[in-house]
C-alpha cells in the first residue's frame, strides 16, 4: 500500500468528518437535541456523545474499507455507531453507499426532511485536501494490515459548549502498527488547520515545521485533574502551566510549539486521544513515554482500557528534566 495514497485518504475524510462538526454545530437547537449520555469513564466524570461523532465515525470507517478493499483495516473509534432515534430506540448507523439507506437511517433520529437531506449530503460529499507534504511520502510503502483509532469530536463537552471552546475540538486519526503509531492526522474544524504526520521505518515526514528554538519559561500542559500539589510544585521549579480542554488540542500545543510539554498522572486519556498526535510527534523527533518509565513510549492495540501516566514532548531531556523536578 503506498503511504502517499492512504494518507491522501485520511486526510479526505477527515476533512469530510470536519466538515460534518461544523454543519451539525450551526444549529445550536439540533446540537443540544442530539445529545446523549454515555457510561462515566474511569475518572468519575460523566461522559457524552452527540450525533457528530457517532455519524463521523461511521462515515470514516466507511469511506476507508471503500477505499482499500484488499487490505487489512481494523478501524476503532470512540464510539460504538449506535444513537437514540425518535422512538427511544437505538439505532445503528452503519453507513453504504446508498444515500438513500442514509437517509433512511437518519429519519430515525431527525423529525426535519431538510436536516436529513442536508446531513446525507455531507456524508456522501467527497472532498479533496491538497498538500504538496504529500510527495515526500511517494513510494513508500506500508504493511497490508493496518490498525486506525479515530476519535471523532474529541473535547466534545468543549463542542456542546460552542463559542470559544470550540477551538480546542478536534478530529484525532491515528495508525499504528507492532503497536508503534506510524501515521497520524489531526483536524481542527472551527480553525480550519489540518496537520499531519508519518514515521515508519526510516521515513518521518510531516506538514508541521519544526519549532526555531526552545523558550526559556517551560509551559506545561496538564489536566484539571492533576493535584494543586503537583501543578504548584511545578511552578516552583519556574514552569508555567496551564489547562486547556481537549487532549487531542494540548497534544496539539506540544506539537506546534504552543506547550513545551504534556504531563498526564492519571488514567484520564484512551489510545484514541493519543495515537494520531503520538505519531506526528514521533516524525518531530519528540515522543509520548510513560511517565514511570520515560524510556518506554505508549504502545497501541485494540485495548479501550485507559492510558497510563505519561508525558508528550518534541525534548527527551527537557522531558526527563520535568519528570526530575516531580520527584
Amino acid at each position: 500500500m503506498d503511504a502517499k495514497d492512504f494518507v491522501q485518504s485520511i486526510l479526505n475524510l477527515s476533512q469530510q468528518a470536519s466538515n460534518l462538526a461544523c454543519l451539525i454545530r450551526e444549529d445550536p437547537q439540533l446540537n443540544e437535541r442530539l445529545t446523549a449520555s454515555k457510561s462515566d469513564r474511569i475518572n468519575g466524570e460523566a461522559d457524552f456523545k452527540t450525533l457528530a461523532d457517532v455519524l463521523i465515525q461511521c462515515t470514516f470507517s466507511h469511506g476507508l474499507r471503500r477505499k482499500f478493499p484488499g487490505f487489512k483495516i481494523n478501524v476503532r473509534g470512540e464510539e460504538d455507531g449506535s444513537f437514540p432515534a425518535q422512538n427511544g430506540k437505538q439505532v445503528k448507523l452503519e453507513i453504504t453507499d446508498d444515500a438513500q439507506n442514509t437517509r433512511k437511517l437518519l429519519s430515525q433520529v431527525l423529525k426535519d426532511d431538510s436536516v436529513v437531506e442536508k446531513l446525507s449530503g455531507a456524508v456522501h460529499r467527497n472532498m479533496e485536501v491538497h498538500d504538496d507534504f504529500l510527495n515526500k511520502i511517494s513510494g513508500l510503502q506500508l504493511p497490508e494490515e493496518l490498525n486506525v483509532w479515530i476519535d471523532p469530536i474529541d473535547s466534545t463537552k468543549s463542542y456542546i459548549k460552542g463559542g470559544e471552546s470550540l477551538e480546542s475540538v478536534t478530529v484525532l486519526v491515528g495508525v499504528h502498527h507492532a503497536g508503534i503509531p506510524i501515521i497520524g492526522v489531526m483536524t481542527y474544524p472551527f480553525s480550519k488547520q489540518q496537520i499531519w504526520g508519518v514515521c515508519y521505518g526510516n521515513t518521518c515526514v510531516t506538514n508541521v515545521p519544526k519549532p526555531l528554538g526552545n523558550s526559556p519559561i517551560k509551559t506545561v500542559y496538564t489536566s484539571t485533574l492533576e493535584t494543586d500539589e503537583r501543578r504548584d510544585k511545578l511552578r516552583s521549579q519556574g514552569y508555567h502551566v496551564e489547562t486547556p480542554a481537549g487532549a487531542g488540542f494540548k497534544l496539539g500545543g506540544v506539537i506546534l510549539g504552543a506547550a513545551s510539554f504534556y504531563l498526564v498522572s492519571r488514567r484520564s486519556t484512551y489510545q484514541w486521544d493519543t495515537c494520531g498526535p503520538h505519531a506526528i510527534l514521533r516524525a518531530l523527533g519528540g515522543d509520548v513515554v510513560l511517565q514511570s518509565r520515560p524510556d518506554t513510549p505508549l504502545s497501541y492495540n485494540d485495548s479501550v482500557d485507559p492510558n497510563e501516566g505519561f508525558v508528550a514532548f518534541l525534548d527527551k531531556q527537557g522531558a526527563l528534566k520535568l519528570l526530575s523536578a516531580l520527584k
